[in-house]
């Protein structure tokens, strides 16, 4: 009978505070520097910007910008994560399951208040169907997130090590192309990308303290009855 565990899937950290510190204040200072428009900002984004765009954008490579974005989409985000619990469910992770839920729904929200209070415009001339504010993007903080509970709760369950460490390169490689498609379509700034992640780290390391601590305790309840933790 599967109950609570020792051998949890996250473990306790002793660095996690102080990783969770250093990320805040790298984040706050992104921040505040997005939200008063610092030149020294402005200087990193136009050439990293120019260096993605280049001089003479692509068809092929604006349509491949196109389904990396579109695979990434927020929308698409809650979609690939309750395929995720779904699975995970079914395999008597329920706990994890239900937390994979909680960590991208209010990283989602996060990230929406982050929005709000920075309130960075999209870069000139981007496309109609990216409304909103800028900084931070919401395609980089969720596919951040689904990775991230792919890289936590799914992939230590494949058995063989070689490939555990193909299909984390390829999530890399996904993520890094997500990051790379917004700002080739003119949709963010590069530290737009840089600083959505930065949130969705800071937001992780805080959803896996409160899943160390809550995780045995919901354990007990009926309805994730023999779940494994």
């Amino acid at each position: 009978m599967y109950g609570i565990q020792d051998d949890m899937l996250l473990q306790t950290d002793s660095n996690r505070p102080i990783k969770l510190i250093v990320s805040l204040l790298i984040t706050a200072i992104l921040s505040v520097s997005v939200a008063f428009n610092f030149d020294y900002l402005q200087f990193l984004d136009s050439i990293f910007t120019t260096a993605i765009q280049g001089s003479a954008p692509t068809e092929g490579l604006e349509k491949f910008s196109l389904l990396i974005a579109f695979s990434a989409e927020p929308k698409l985000d809650i979609f690939w994560i309750f395929i995720i619990a779904f699975l995970l469910w079914g395999f008597k992770y329920k706990v994890p399951a239900l937390w994979a839920i909680f960590t991208l729904g209010f990283g989602d929200v996060l990230g929406a208040v982050v929005k709000q209070l920075v309130r960075r415009h999209r870069p000139p001339l981007h496309l109609g169907v990216d409304s909103g504010f800028s900084f931070p993007s919401g395609h980089v903080l969720g596919a951040f997130l689904v990775i991230s509970m792919l890289w936590i709760i799914v992939v230590p369950l494949v058995r063989h090590a070689s490939l555990r460490f193909i299909i984390r390169a390829l999530m890399v490689v996904w993520l890094a192309l997500v990051m790379f498609s917004r700002v080739y379509l003119n949709a963010h700034y590069p530290t737009d990308t840089i600083g959505a992640a930065l949130v969705a780290y800071s937001w992780l390391l805080v959803s896996e303290m409160l899943y160390i601590k809550y995780a045995p305790r919901i354990a007990r309840y009926r309805f994730v009855v023999n779940t494994k933790i």
